[in-house]
């Protein structure tokens, strides 16, 4: 087996396995390891992970083989070496049993949307008031559309899906969370926290949120919020298309479709099953 990872020493490749300062930023590095392998839709190489987490290949090798050792990662059956998530990530995923019902719960929904629509529909939770991560998609049927893999994250500010979430927020979360550095992700990003509050008061009257190209160049997408029954947010539902299909007067009947489509996942997670075409509405 040809192999990319051409070891070198550095002195950050000594750290204790654990304890004290050394132990934790070994585990925080470990933990960023998982997290870079889990954003691809692919298996990757220790070169290409030690330029995106910025630490050297000898480190990064020595993290992967510690992975590979505890069950947690595994190499492909590519010619070169390439690293994969093992299936046990997946187990551990799958025991999370709140997750799983709330994607078994919005599954028929996100599947309708998908249909009525023809573009990608994404599911979204929120990771703490940090970011979005993707957890279920539906693809769109079009010949050019629009991919994120599943694991995906997306800032709060700059998406449709955490405008919409933030929507459902009381003001001091919302300041709290625009009050951090905030990501010029394109040219249409905006780090203006004051028109940020002014997107989000539009978010709460019409009851979703828009993105133009705020996140990813040339992508365009409309998101409405999913509640529990105390108003808090719990995941968010997101249409997404290319800008040459984005539509400005499109946007009203596309935001009433999202929206409603939250408010099915919403009720069916609190037992109150909506109709099926509650969920996308015809026409």
């Amino acid at each position: 087996m040809i192999s990319d990872e051409h070891e070198t020493a550095d002195s950050s490749d000594h750290l204790p396995a654990a304890g004290g300062q050394s132990g934790t930023q070994t585990l925080i590095r470990g933990l960023r390891v998982l997290e870079a392998i889990a954003e691809q839709d692919r298996p990757i190489g220790v070169a290409e992970l030690a330029r995106r987490l910025e630490l050297p290949k000898s480190t990064v090798q020595r993290l992967l083989r510690t992975l590979e050792q505890e069950g947690w990662a595994e190499t492909s059956a590519d010619p070169v070496t390439r690293w994969q998530l093992s299936p046990h990530m997946w187990v551990i995923a799958r025991r999370h049993e709140p997750l799983t019902n709330l994607r078994e719960a919005a599954l028929p929904y996100i599947n309708a949307l998908g249909e009525r629509t023809g573009e990608t529909i994404h599911f979204v939770v929120p990771d703490r008031d940090i970011q979005l991560v993707l957890i279920d998609r539906v693809d769109s049927v079009q010949a050019v559309r629009t991919y994120n893999a599943i694991g995906a994250t997306s800032p709060y500010h700059a998406s449709a899906s955490g405008k919409a979430v933030m929507a459902t927020m009381p003001d001091d979360e919302v300041d709290r969370i625009l009050s951090r550095p905030l990501t010029k992700s394109t040219p249409n990003t905006s780090t203006d926290p004051q028109y940020i509050r002014h997107q989000i008061v539009e978010a709460r009257e019409r009851g979703y949120a828009v993105n133009i190209a705020e996140n990813r160049a040339h992508v365009c997408a409309i998101g409405a919020a999913v509640t529990d029954s105390s108003g808090r947010a719990v995941a968010a539902v997101v249409i997404s298309m290319p800008d040459i299909r984005f539509v400005p007067d499109r946007v009203p009947e596309w935001g009433a479709w999202v929206s409603e489509t939250a408010q099915a996942i919403g009720e069916a997670l609190a037992g109150r099953p909506a109709r099926f075409q509650d969920a996308v509405p015809a026409g």
